[in-house]
């Protein structure tokens, strides 16, 4: 595994490179107790279980670094909840619905530079052994939420939709899924491809924050990435923040509150791995498809 890496690092030092505007790559010095630091590049305060700190969610997993980590000498990181990822939003009621643990960049305050123009979201993924999920429920490993909290812009989803009809298309919960604004009803699902387990999944999706567009790109381990959506309409109105970590919907009846009920299991150890995190300019349509 480690010849290809050391080649597509020596191919990648003579590309031109997008214009970066947050980087979420891992340095091999940070610690987990560095999240909570307010120097952090994520947002040390959210968003977590309310008794819980990023030193006790964070794990290293001694897992081979994903495609666009090799050219930072970054590290994959592991975000997991447990019991404890209850989250109460300010002035509102603990969500005993979700269990919740998901890195926001610092930098993103909802109308800044991410979301002007076209911006690039990267993004790789792949699944803990030791942590496995319950695919009976819906899970959101990545969105991008509206600076008003009403809906998302996009949602990456895998595990059993907990409204059916919501997504018709969905057949297989073993699936990783791009979803678009999620205030639509049924939502548009754009793509949908097996979660293979113990590799690498590798995604960048561009949004056009004035053109309402989307474009989709793909590719596992260590390949290039392959346009696989797009570009398609997309209601992309309304900025926002950028989350990556883990949201677990409850499973129940159709028409519960999903926010503050639905049944989770207890004892929960679960975790989703990433690499890759950052957000480029691509106004010029500037996209980096291969480190």
């Amino acid at each position: 595994m480690f010849t290809p890496i050391l080649l597509l690092f020596h191919v990648s030092v003579a590309l031109a490179s997008c214009p970066i505007l947050f980087e979420g790559r891992i340095p091999q010095y940070i610690t987990p107790a560095d999240f909570d630091k307010n120097s952090s590049v994520y947002d040390h305060q959210f968003v977590h279980g309310d008794n819980q700190t990023w030193a006790q969610i964070i794990k290293f997993p001694a897992v081979a670094p994903s495609l666009f980590d090799i050219p930072k000498n970054a590290k994959p990181l592991e975000v997991t909840i447990n019991d404890k990822s209850l989250f109460t939003p300010g002035g509102g009621a603990t969500q005993v619905g979700f269990r919740r643990s998901e890195l926001v960049p610092a930098n993103n305050n909802g109308t800044d530079i991410t979301v002007q123009g076209t911006t690039t979201f990267h993004w790789s993924i792949r699944n803990d052994p030791s942590r496995p999920l319950n695919f009976t429920h819906e899970y959101h490993p990545v969105w991008h939420e509206t600076a008003d909290y009403s809906t998302s812009e996009i949602t990456f989803l895998t595990g059993k939709p907990f409204n059916a009809s919501f997504d018709p298309t969905v057949h297989n919960p073993l699936t990783l899924r791009l979803a678009g604004r999620q205030s639509n009803s049924p939502e548009t699902t754009f793509f949908q491809t097996p979660f293979v387990p113990d590799v690498w999944h590798n995604f960048a999706l561009t949004l056009g924050w004035d053109s309402n567009l989307l474009t989709l790109y793909y590719s596992q381990e260590y390949l290039p990435l392959v346009r696989v959506v797009g570009p398609t309409y997309n209601n992309n109105a309304g900025g926002g923040q950028f989350h990556v970590g883990m949201l677990k919907l409850p499973t129940g009846p159709l028409g519960i509150d999903v926010l503050h009920q639905g049944y989770q299991e207890e004892h929960l150890n679960e975790g989703l791995i990433y690499g890759g995190v950052f957000i480029e300019q691509s106004s010029k349509g500037c996209v980096t498809l291969f480190p």
